[in-house]
Parts: structure tokens; C-alpha cells; sequence
């Protein structure tokens, strides 16, 4: 009998089939359980090991044994005559027909898994809807585009802003093309620097065209290059290079889009007619310095400073300039978490001057969202709630997938305890942008107030590694090292932190073995201030003594009854909601002072009109509790 002839007999060849679908079977099963359960990679590694030397045993033990109705037996004990190997292959096959059952199951199971389920309303504001985002259809409409990021390819790499400005002006002027479905400048500037295929690309956005194209500028001369490519086989529809002074950048942002529409009437039917829409500024400089203000205000840090300067030279020089306003109230409302007290000074009352830069912006266009976005943070700043929804609610109207109003919205949900609308809101932002850093700590803000530390802990992370600079990401990175009690690693952050000669890193680093002792022995440490540098420390960093469950001081300092800051009353609120902590939730809301505060922003004004929170009561017209 050959060599084949006796493996069969022996059902070696059944074993092997049989041990292979069972192993993949438990393989598929244990992967899926041990991703669950956030197991090390290397366990599954080790099981797979296991698995391939089990193989080679089961072969050698099938041609070495036969299974008898006695038992496990050598097979060269065993007369021919007596052999029951061929009842012993039926059994086998049964076998291997029920885990090529289960395989199947398995597989199934894991295809549906994979699969993502849309979510059909990922935006939702308070009362009533503000914006329902859609998820991009499956199959790609023939009358869509996306316009990727033009690339720099100017000598001096500060020029990006330039070519980030000539791609949304083209964007926006294709967006007013009848019939005509445009990606989001979120969906496609996610894209930028990234080496994928066109083709990739117009898949996942789904859109049937795509416009790239490049930026040189030298000086007053600019070269634009632009492209038109069918995503199906990346046949080239339109192309052309355009040579001109800087002064002629409207004309030539003009000349592209009207081109691209009529390449576009030529390959899909899409009329041209409406894209011959003018900016609000004919003056290139107003314009070049509008585009480079909102980059440093994007970016955050230091940069706000140059950026207040650069909005209001564009609006000296065109003070009709309706963007270069809602910029500067946009800067004006965020600028004191990064600059010094003696800026602040120089700067003068920066919510008084926004207020009325969002009114200014509002007069010369009513409808801009940047403008109505700018009135909503000015109205949240004076706790006047429904008018800030309201404004919210009609920003996203006119641009719902505006990272940037989501990520104040989201603020807004928070602050107003509407916890579940910030978190879809917070996800949603980050599908749109996930490379910007005040986006994740929105995100990162929303996750504490959940409790979830796992998805907090991930945001800050991934915010510190796109600017590890950023004084409110590098401030709540040391919360959380404070907080999971790393006293020698906080000590070593605070010597890179960009403190603002606000506090010293010594006087840090006292108050942090402050907290330390205070964890370790609380009945000796009284609800009283420190002294010295660490005084001053604490006002930096007030937070320490909220972890330190010192809630009394915490709330003495940082919102004494002198306080004016808004922001300050905000961010408390938000540590004042039951989502996270029900004992600081009890222990809060046992001290005075709280109800105060909450008086004091307006919101029990606001739950009277939408409905109250969960814990929280309406007594009477004018008083309220929650416990």
C-alpha cells in the first residue's frame, strides 16, 4: 500500500481538516472575545503558537494511534481485520461539516460587526433640532465633488494659509451651483498631507469628481494650478495653470470655478450660472490678512495675539469687511486662556469688544455664520441662554458641518448640563477634523464630566501630539496626572509648561505634594488658603483643590463673590452636574456658595424654559434645588 494510500486509511487527511477548522473556529472566537476585553496582542500571538504545534501533534497521533471501542490504541497493535477506521473517517466528517457550520456562523457574525451603522441624526441642539448631519451616501452622486486641499508649494512653508484660503473660496463657490453636491471642507481638508489614490479618496467621501490643484505665490505673483479628475477611472476632465498678480486673486478664483462648472455641464449637465458670487472684500490685502488671522486663530496659542492685530488692520483698511469682525469677536472670546495678565490689560475688555464686533459683523451680514456664531458665544458670555441656543441653532442652519460652531455648541450642551447632545456632538467633530487640538479637548472635557477617563485620557493624547504647546491641553494633562496620583511625573511636566509668568513650576510643585499630603492625612490639613508660591500656584491651578476634596476652597478661590470672569462660572457648573461623581455632586450642592453660583449664571432660567435636568427641581417662581 503506498504512502498516500496508508495516510488516508489512517484518516490523517480527516484529522488535519478537522483540527484546522476547529482551530480556526476558536482562533476566530478568541480574537473577538480577547478584543473585547482590551487583552495584549501577544496573547492571541501565543495562542496561534499553541495552535500550529498542537497541528503537527494531532497528525502524528492520528498516524500513530487509532481510537477502539477500548480506547486510544498503537496502531501497529491493532490486526487489519479489526481496524475501525473507516467508521472512526464518517465520524470525523460529521465532525468537520458541524464546524464548517459554526465557521460560517462566525463569519457572518463578524461582517456584520464590521459594518458601519450611520448615525442618522449625529448633531442634535437642544429644543428644537439645529442641524441634521447626514453620512455620506454609499453609492456616489454623478453631480458631486470634492475639492481637496491645494497644495503649497511656495518657497515659504507660512504661505499654507494662502493655499488653505484659495481651496475653501473655490469650495464655496462650487457650493452655490444648483444641483450640484459639494463635500464639506471638514470631510476633505481631513485629507490633506495624506498620500491616498484619488480614486480612495472619492470613494470614501462619496463623490463622483475631484478638484485638487496647487499654489505658488511669490511675492505679488501667484501661480494656481487646478485639476478636474472623474473619481471612477481618474480620466482627466478639465486642467489648467493660471499666472497672475495677487491683486487679480478674485478674478482668477472666479475663472477656476466657472470653468470647472462648465467642464462639469460638458460631463454631468450641471449648469454654471450661479458661480460668479464675489466676496465681501475686492481688496487683496484684506483678504490676505483675514486668511492669515483665522489660521492663528485655528492653531490657538501665542498666535492670538498677531491675530486680533491682523483682523483689525483688514477691517481698518475695509471696515465693511463682515468676516474680518465675526473673526475678531471669535479671537477676542478666546484669547485670555493664552496670553499673560499685563496682555490682558493691553487688550482692555475683550468681551465688550467682541459683543460688538459680533454686532458689526451681524449688521453687514445678517446671515454669515461666522457672524451668528460670534453672537452666540457673546450671548452664552452673558448667560443669556435661549439666545445663545437660538444663534447656535441658526449658524449650524447655514453650516451644519462647521466644526468650529460645533465645538462651542458642544461647550453649550455641556455647560447646560445636556450631557448626551454634547457627547453627539463631540463625535461628531471629530469624524469631521480629528487634527485639531481645541476639538479634542472639547471632546476630552465632555468624556470627564462622563466619567469616562479611558476616551478623556485618548483625546488629551492625541491633542498633545498635534501641539504639545497649547496652555489649556498642557493645564488639563496635569490635572490628570494629579488626579492618578503620578506626583513624580507632574513634577517633571510642570518644567516644560508655558506657565505665562502666571505662577513659577516650583510653586506647582509644592502645591501638587500639597495635595499629595492632603490625600494621605485630611483631618490635619484646614479649608483654608496656602501661603506664598503656593498661593499663587493654586490660583493657576485651582483644581488641585477640588481634586483634594476641598471644595470650599476650591470655590473661594477661583469664584470669589467679586468674580466677573464668565468662563470661570461655566466650568464649574459643569463639575456641579451628578453625571460623574455622585459624592462631589452630594457635597457641592451642600454648600451655599453653589446655588450661587448657578443663580448667579442664569441657569435655573433656562431649565424653567426647556425642562429641568435629572436631580434638579423648580420651588415656587424663583427658587430651585437639586440634590
Amino acid at each position: 500500500m503506498s504512502l498516500f494510500e496508508e495516510l488516508k486509511r489512517r484518516n490523517v487527511f480527516r484529522v488535519g481538516v478537522a483540527y484546522g477548522v476547529a482551530a480556526w473556529v476558536l482562533l476566530q472566537v478568541a480574537d473577538l472575545v480577547l478584543e473585547n476585553i482590551n487583552a495584549p496582542d501577544w496573547v492571541i500571538q501565543a495562542m496561534m503558537l499553541m495552535v500550529g504545534l498542537g497541528f503537527v501533534a494531532a497528525l502524528v497521533i492520528a498516524w500513530a494511534y487509532e481510537m477502539t471501542p477500548e480506547g486510544i490504541r498503537r496502531e501497529t497493535d491493532i490486526d487489519r481485520s479489526e481496524s475501525i477506521t473507516g467508521k472512526t473517517g464518517q465520524k470525523l466528517d460529521r465532525v468537520v461539516i458541524g464546524f464548517l457550520v459554526i465557521a460560517v456562523l462566525v463569519l457572518l457574525y463578524r461582517q456584520s460587526g464590521d459594518a458601519p451603522t450611520p448615525d442618522p441624526n449625529p448633531v442634535v441642539s437642544a429644543q428644537p433640532e439645529a442641524t441634521v448631519v447626514a453620512a455620506p451616501p454609499e453609492e456616489p452622486d454623478r453631480k458631486s465633488i470634492a475639492v481637496l486641499p491645494f497644495v503649497n508649494m511656495s518657497s515659504d512653508p507660512e504661505q499654507e494659509y494662502f493655499s488653505d484660503g484659495i481651496t475653501e473660496e473655490i469650495l464655496n463657490r462650487l457650493a452655490k451651483i444648483p444641483g450640484l453636491q459639494v463635500a464639506a471642507r471638514t470631510s476633505v481638508f481631513s485629507f490633506k498631507g495624506q498620500n491616498m489614490d484619488i480614486r480612495e479618496v472619492a470613494q470614501i467621501l462619496g463623490v463622483s469628481t475631484m478638484l485638487e490643484g496647487s499654489v505658488r505665490r511669490d511675492g505679488e505673483q501667484v501661480r494656481i494650478t487646478a485639476q478636474l479628475i472623474r473619481a471612477s477611472d481618474g480620466f482627466h476632465l478639465w486642467s489648467e495653470t493660471y499666472d497672475r498678480k495677487i491683486e487679480s486673486i478674485f478674478a482668477v478664483q472666479d475663472e477656476i470655478s466657472t470653468q470647472i462648472a462648465t467642464a462639469l455641464q460638458v460631463s454631468l449637465g450641471i449648469s454654471g450660472s450661479d458661480t460668479s458670487t464675489r466676496s465681501a472684500t475686492t481688496n487683496p490685502e484684506v483678504y490676505d490678512l483675514y486668511l492669515r488671522a483665522r489660521a492663528l486663530h485655528r492653531k490657538r496659542g501665542r498666535g492670538l495675539l498677531e491675530a486680533l492685530d491682523l483682523f483689525e488692520r483688514a477691517i481698518t483698511i475695509d471696515p465693511q469687511y463682515a468676516p474680518a469682525w465675526a473673526g475678531l469677536a471669535h479671537s477676542l472670546n478666546v484669547v485670555m486662556s493664552y496670553v499673560t495678565p499685563e496682555e490682558m490689560e493691553r487688550i482692555g475688555d475683550a468681551d465688550a469688544r467682541s459683543l460688538q464686533a459680533a454686532q458689526r459683523s451681524l449688521e453687514l451680514d445678517p446671515d454669515l455664520p461666522m457672524a451668528l456664531h460670534a453672537m452666540a458665544n457673546n450671548r452664552l458670555a452673558q448667560f443669556r441662554w435661549s439666545e445663545a441656543q437660538e444663534y447656535y441653532e441658526k449658524a449650524l442652519a447655514r453650516d451644519p458641518d462647521s466644526p468650529d460652531i460645533m465645538e462651542d455648541y458642544g461647550h453649550f450642551l455641556l455647560y447646560s448640563w445636556q450631557i448626551d447632545k454634547a457627547k453627539r456632538v463631540a463625535e461628531r467633530i471629530i469624524v469631521l477634523d480629528p487634527l485639531v487640538p481645541v476639538f479634542r479637548f472639547m471632546a476630552a472635557r465632555v468624556y470627564e464630566t462622563l466619567g469616562n477617563t479611558e476616551k478623556q485620557d485618548e483625546h488629551i493624547r492625541v491633542a498633545l501630539e498635534i501641539n504639545p504647546d497649547l496652555k489649556n491641553i498642557q493645564y488639563r494633562y496635569l490635572l490628570r496626572l494629579v488626579e492618578q496620583e503620578e506626583y513624580a511625573i507632574a513634577h517633571e511636566y510642570v518644567e516644560q509648561m508655558d506657565l505665562l509668568g502666571m505662577t513659577t513650576p516650583t510653586g506647582l510643585q509644592l502645591l501638587i505634594d500639597w495635595m499629595a499630603n492632603s490625600k494621605e492625612q485630611p483631618e490635619e490639613l484646614p479649608e483654608e488658603l496656602p501661603e506664598g508660591e503656593m498661593l499663587s500656584a493654586l490660583e493657576y491651578f485651582p483644581d488641585v483643590a477640588r481634586l483634594a476634596g476641598r471644595y470650599k476652597l476650591w470655590l473661594d478661590i477661583v469664584y470669589p463673590r467679586e468674580n466677573t470672569q464668565w468662563e470661570g462660572f461655566l466650568i464649574a457648573i459643569t463639575y456641579f452636574s451628578p453625571f460623574a461623581d455622585e459624592t462631589r455632586f452630594k457635597q457641592l450642592h451642600a454648600i451655599p456658595r453653589t446655588k450661587e453660583i448657578m443663580r448667579e449664571s442664569r441657569l435655573p432660567e433656562y431649565w424653567r424654559e426647556i425642562g429641568w435636568p435629572e436631580r434638579c427641581r423648580p420651588i415656587g417662581d424663583d427658587d430651585f434645588e437639586c440634590k
